[in-house]
This record gives C-alpha cells, structure tokens and sequence, in this order.
C-alpha cells in the first residue's frame, strides 16, 4: 500500500513519535542525548520549524512542531538521517536503529496545543522516570523554568502565563492526558470537524495543484529578495565588495535552499572559506526571520 502523503502547510502543529527498532533504546548515554538536542536546534532554524516541546525517552521521542516554509517532512528526513548516522558510528552499529516511519498526528494549535505541552513534559512522570517533570533533564520543560538555554517557544508560550510558576501549576496539575483522537482514513487529528475538515481540504489542494509537493523556496525567491532590500542583482555582485549582501545570501542559501559552501561561494563570488566566515559571523536569526516574512512578496 502507498504511503499517505502527509499534510502540511506552513503553521500546521504536528505532534511527531517515533521509536527505536523492536522498542530498543534510541539513546544509550547522555552524550547521545545532547547530541540530538544540538541537531534539532541546528535544524529548526535550517528548516524554518518552531519547537514547542519535546521530551527524549530512552526508547523514543516526542516532538511538538509548527512548520514553516518548508515541509515538514524535509526537516525530519535530515534531523533522524544526521541521529542515527552519528550513533551508528559512534556505537559501531548497523542496521535500523527507528522503527519505520515516524508518526504524525495533526494538531488544533487554538484549542489543543497547551494540552500537548503539558503531555509532552510530563511523559518521564508518566514513564516513572522521575517523580517531579523538572527533575528529568532532556525534556522541554527545563527550557520553560529557564534551567537551559531556549530551543522551544519559551517567550510565546509563558506569554500566556502570568508568570513561570503559573506555568509549572499549570503543568503539575490534574492528569497528563492526551485529547481524543481523530482519524480520518490513514490520517489522525487532535481537533474538531471544522478543523479537520481544513486539514483535509488543504490536502486536496496541495494534490491537485502541486502533486506531491507544496509550495517551496526557489533560487528565483532568493534573488527576488536581494533585489528588493539591496537593489543588487545577485548575479552581480562586485568582487571585495557587497559585503552585507554576501552574508544574507550566504545564510539563505545554506538555510533555506541547503547549498552546499562550494556552491553558494561560485554564486557570490568568494571562496567556500570566505563563505564559511560570512555563514559563521551573520547573525543568522535575524537574517532569516527577515526573509521567511517577506520572500514571497512581488518585486
């Protein structure tokens, strides 16, 4: 049987799980652990996603992400792809290390997103793991009692919270339930009949009109923007010159389109070293928040 295309579209919240091969753990030490944590912040920004939570079991994760730009599915390929390369190396293992393909379940993000959070941080309770949430350490509720250094929403969740202990009342109390499921053919929902109904309907749309594929960044986008905010044509820019410039290409072309260095450095002119600098020293949230904002405006 084919595999169903997934749903997406840029704001779409997707509650992801997958697990390791026959339920075997997925992470063996705490290194392994942070080495995901790294990727995933490393990708999210690559890839345009906004994390919410995530909690990192030893047999299996949780994820709670809003899609960007790009498809959801390009983000998880190379986040899982980067993992279990690395682990296979370092625990010189062979094989499948997840089992199948990770699932999906669509998410009512007005209704149902602060429900999943609370799931979600709560899993090493669930799982016995530890008595208290802020005791696990490789959950996403360290991030919102401010214990590590930010790779969910914090700003925009504790936004709806009077403060950081409403937060944590708000997680610790009643029980850690998941809403009830939706499904819809091979497809799965946490929301209402309206929302679905969306949902299925963007679907169709994104078969009919664009096949398999929803609407991505292209070269022709990149130079569109340039053209608006520098009044540079990107196919001339001078050499020792256009600094600033180089460096918004340089980090969206590498986080937006995935160029590889020696690619971005023919395209402005400097070699793939230079370009490693201008990638390195931009300051890369900005850069891209700007373009993801307005790429798509007409020239």
């Amino acid at each position: 049987m084919a595999r169903p295309m997934r749903i997406d579209y840029p704001g779409a919240i997707h509650h992801i799980f997958f697990r390791g091969n026959r339920k075997e753990d997925i992470f063996i030490d705490g290194e392994d652990r942070v080495h995901f944590l790294d990727l995933l912040k490393e990708k999210k920004n690559r890839y345009n996603v906004k994390v919410y939570a995530y909690c990192l079991m030893n047999n299996h994760v949780h994820l709670l992400l809003e899609s960007g730009s790009i498809h959801i599915g390009n983000f998880m390929r190379e986040l899982l792809t980067n993992y279990v390369q690395n682990f296979n190396r370092k625990w010189d293992k062979v094989g499948h290390l997840l089992q199948g393909r990770y699932k999906s379940k669509l998410v009512d993000k007005d209704s149902y997103l602060f429900t999943l959070i609370k799931y979600i941080n709560l899993n090493p309770v669930k799982g016995n793991l530890c008595n208290e949430p802020e005791e696990y350490p490789y959950s996403s509720h360290q991030e919102y009692i401010g214990k590590r250094e930010p790779i969910v929403e914090v700003a925009e969740i504790l936004s709806h919270f009077k403060n950081v202990s409403r937060y944590v009342d708000f997680i610790k109390e009643g029980e850690p339930k998941l809403p009830n499921l939706k499904r819809f053919k091979r497809y799965e929902f946490y929301g209402e009949e309206e929302f679905i109904n969306d949902a299925l309907k963007r679907l169709s749309m994104q078969k009919r009109e664009r096949g398999h594929k929803r609407e991505e960044i292209t070269f022709s986008d990149v130079k569109s923007f340039i053209k608006r905010k520098f009044d540079k044509d990107l196919n001339k820019l001078i050499p020792y010159m256009d600094a600033e410039v180089k460096r918004y290409v340089s980090v969206i072309l590498r986080d937006r389109l995935h160029y590889n260095l020696h690619k971005i450095s023919k395209i402005i002119g400097v070699n793939f070293r230079t370009v490693s600098y201008l990638y390195q020293t931009s300051d890369k949230d900005m850069t891209l928040s700007e373009f993801d904002k307005n790429w798509k405006l007409e020239d």
